[in-house]
């Protein structure tokens, strides 16, 4: 396997067997130390492409080697943001992130041609430089909720995601969620699974149950065809 890239399986499932592998899952799986007593938390993403969206088309034409930004934060708590770079070579996946401010993120959102004011190296670099000579702009906000698994056999991590929804961006990443319109059906929920070389056994069992074959989903994708 390529240095730092893990698996990644995603499934497109109802709510009800959702909610009967949560079930199954809290038996034999850790609830991520991050997530809120109930389990759960918020992700609001902020999604760059260019202007000809080529990380839109390549993912719809399937090409096996492609590369998007964007930035994340938690519970629309500003405190700590991520900035991502998210590299997709055919199943697998790999992620390098950086911790930036507010202001970086702003600098982002606003100022492409200038170094971020608190980290000015790095994947703000990177990005930046990615606006300047390729015209990468934020694109689509995306939001959310999570319910995540955790476990050491494997680095293994299932991910349940609900309430799918977007708005374009209208250069305001810390806008109001009030806003956002749903993407997924009421009963559709996102499966995630990422593993580095195996998937333990016990873990395949409680999965077998999902009536579904791996999808190519990408949630950046379904909201920029939505808008």
């Amino acid at each position: 396997m390529e240095k730092g890239y893990r698996n990644e399986l995603k499934y497109l499932i109802s709510k009800t067997d959702a909610e009967l592998l949560k079930l199954r899952l809290a038996g034999i799986m850790e609830p991520d130390p991050h997530a809120c007593p109930a389990g759960k938390y918020t992700i609001r993403s902020l999604y760059f492409d260019d202007f000809s969206g080529t990380a839109f088309y390549e993912k719809l034409d399937g090409i096996a080697q492609r590369t998007k930004y964007r930035i994340r934060f938690y519970n629309y708590d500003a405190s700590v943001i991520k900035l991502e770079r998210k590299e997709k070579l055919g199943s697998l996946t790999r992620k390098t992130a950086q911790t930036i401010t507010k202001a970086d993120a702003r600098s982002l959102e606003y100022a492409l041609s200038s170094r971020c004011p608190d980290n000015p190296e790095g994947l703000t670099e990177e990005l930046r430089i990615g606006c300047m000579t390729r015209g990468l702009r934020p694109m689509v906000l995306v939001d959310y909720d999570r319910t995540p698994f955790i476990c050491r056999d494997g680095n293994t991590r299932i991910t349940l995601d609900e309430n799918l929804r977007t708005r374009p961006y209208i250069a305001h990443l810390f806008a109001s969620p009030r806003a956002m319109i749903p993407v997924l059906e009421p009963d559709q929920v996102i499966l995630e699974v990422k593993f580095d070389d195996f998937l333990p056994g016990y873990l395949r069992d409680a999965l077998a149950g999902i009536p579904k074959d791996p999808m190519a989903i990408s949630k950046f994708v379904l909201c920029m065809n939505y808008l």
